[in-house]
């Protein structure tokens, strides 16, 4: 619609343009016209008087004549002629028809045989007065095209002044569309790139780092508040940020991402972190803030790099940042592309590994509480590589997860539970639960590689439990509900893993037909009056809709005691053992019961 407004303005300029030519044109072909008309009743009545003193009548000319000078006074006529209003040259006009008229009195006095030397003077002098009307004609018509030239250049002058400013002025609108922000003000990342390019000019080396940050759980705030006061704490941010750093030195990247090039100096993240808090405090009387955290990544500006290296360093130090935690800290260093390399050469192993059996199976014990009589285990993995090192999950699993191999990952240890329990002849009282991610369940083929596993070695569906995190559930597509509902009916248990550690807890018991719901070890890991209050809550919701509970990270005799006090029936964690290789694990819980303490 914009590029449309643009060509009718260009084409309204030079339309008007052209008219005016056109206009300037014919106004000039019209007294080119009156000149050379002019020019013919000089010579013409010079022929006329020739014609009449050699007693040659001629009435023709004579109304030729006539209808010339009348076309020249008034303008039209029989030929069509354009007025010159000037008044010299209608003076110089009125002249010669009065004299024209004398004239055609002596012509009529020849003819009836009077002396011809009067006409022959009156022709000489109306001959002067023809010649003086025609170089009046031609000043008055150069005149008349030096300023139509004149008009016509002004107007091109004027009106490509308009355009240009007009075309800056769309340009500046277009750069502000195309660099600058427009909701916080800021530059985009387009817009930034151009500011660090005159900054990286003038940047001394360690004086400043390239800070990359975003509000944790900021798509809860939109949920929750709506997109209003998300919008108005974007905004907030970006003043916040151009007031303290200047506009040339911060950006909005998308969503809640913002970039900022602060002082290197100790702890300048912190104090990033610390100078957003105290001012969105002061500008928004939300609650909200005193819970948000930030999340950052972070690069030292230097001269040498390149300007997207940079940009990709932040961006790759605040991925690590936000893996590790919420309102996490990281710099691009050393030590980070130590990782990102170990990272990448475990990517690349990860085919060979899984075919040559490194992935291991690992069994964490669940027990009731307070016997510790163990009825079940979780199945856990570890990777123990060709050179003797062990890796526990938090090394790999992310990694897997982004790439997408955790899908075969997740089915590989199934079949190694499936393999287990297989082996050791458990009957459907000794249930293993089994951890899918998020990439598996959302595969289409889940449920039928999972019955293809499960069905291959007979397992009684009793045996087995589906644990999944509760954030995977998080948008889940209500086909992939479906999907485990119907595993839930053939008889498998489903638990929802770190429960309560997410944002749709209570939905989730309202639209999936849980069995189980596994407490996050952080309620045990607070130290704080509510957690018991908190727990016995989800304890007592678990009972009304009789569905059963386990608490993870049960350490201490303490957390035993309170989960008695509870009556949260079973548990898991170091209390009674670590997870163990899969002997280890036979050996000590199923070969004979276990007594507290052992």
């Amino acid at each position: 619609m914009k590029d449309k407004r643009s060509l009718l303005i260009y084409t309204m300029i030079w339309g008007v343009a052209v008219l005016i030519f056109v206009v300037l044109f014919l106004e000039n072909l019209g007294f080119a016209k009156v000149i050379n008309y002019s020019g013919i009743v000089r010579g013409a009545t010079q022929k006329l008087v020739k014609e009449e003193l050699n007693n040659e009548p001629d009435d023709a000319l004579i109304q030729y004549l006539d209808d010339i000078l009348e076309g020249l006074q008034h303008g039209g006529g029989t030929y069509d002629l354009t007025l010159i209003s000037a008044r010299d040259y209608q003076y110089r006009l009125k002249q010669m028809r009065f004299a024209w008229n004398a004239m055609k009195e002596e012509i009529a006095e020849v003819r009836a045989g009077k002396n011809k030397d009067v006409l022959y003077e009156a022709s000489q002098e109306y001959f002067v007065m023809a010649d003086e009307m025609v170089a009046t004609a031609e000043s008055i018509s150069n005149r008349r095209l030096v300023l139509a030239i004149g008009i016509f250049f002004a107007y091109l002058i004027l009106s490509g002044g308009f355009f240009l400013l007009w075309f800056f002025n769309k340009q500046k609108q277009l750069d502000k569309v195309r660099y600058v922000d427009e909701l916080t003000g800021l530059a985009n990342l387009s817009g930034f790139e151009l500011s660090l390019r005159t900054l990286t000019d003038t940047l001394n080396e360690g004086e400043l780092a390239l800070a990359y940050f975003d509000l944790d759980d900021f798509k809860y705030v939109n949920a929750t508040y709506g997109y209003a006061v998300g919008d108005q704490i974007l905004s907030s941010i970006g003043s916040i940020l151009a007031a303290a750093y200047g506009k040339d030195h911060c950006a909005r990247a998308g969503n809640d991402n913002f970039y900022v090039c602060v002082k290197l100096e100790k702890e300048c993240l912190e104090k990033l972190r610390r100078k957003l808090r105290k001012q969105l405090k002061k500008t928004l009387a939300l609650d909200v803030i005193d819970e948000t955290t930030i999340t950052v990544g972070a690069c030292i500006m230097n001269k040498k790099d390149e300007l997207h290296d940079m940009l990709d360093n932040a961006m790759l130090a605040h991925k690590r940042a936000k893996q590790s935690g919420k309102g996490s800290l990281v710099w691009y260093d050393q030590q980070l592309l130590n990782r990102m390399n170990q990272e990448t050469l475990l990517i690349k192993q990860r085919h060979a590994a899984l075919a040559q059996h490194e992935f291991k199976l690992y069994l964490q014990p669940k027990f009731e509480i307070p016997s510790l009589e163990v009825y079940g285990a979780e199945a856990l993995v570890r990777w123990s590589r060709k050179d003797g090192t062990q890796l526990p999950p938090d090394d790999f699993i992310p990694l897997f997860e982004e790439n997408g191999f955790i899908h075969e990952l997740d089915f590989y240890m199934l079949k190694q539970v499936c393999r287990f329990i297989r082996e050791r002849n458990l009957q459907d009282h000794f249930m293993i639960s089994v951890n899918f991610s998020r990439v598996t369940i959302h595969h289409r083929d889940f449920y039928e590689k999972f019955h293809a596993i499960v069905d291959a070695y007979a397992i009684p569906a009793r045996c087995l439990q589906i644990e999944i995190t509760e954030s995977a559930f998080n948008g889940l597509a209500k086909t992939v509900l479906d999907m485990l509902n119907q595993l839930k009916r053939e008889g498998f248990i489903l638990s929802i893993d770190d429960f309560g550690s997410g944002y749709s807890s209570l939905n989730l018991l309202n639209t999936l037909m849980m069995n189980e719901i596994k407490i996050d070890r952080v309620f045990l890991n607070e130290e704080n009056e509510r957690r018991e209050q908190i727990i016995g809550l989800i304890v007592d919701i678990a009972a009304t809709l009789e569905i059963d509970v386990i608490c993870e990270g049960v350490e201490t005799q303490a957390d035993v005691d309170m989960l008695r006090r509870l009556h949260c029936g079973r548990g898991q964690g170091f209390y009674l053992s670590r997870p163990l290789p899969e002997q280890e694990f036979a050996d000590q819980f199923l070969a004979a019961p276990v007594a507290a303490g052992e």
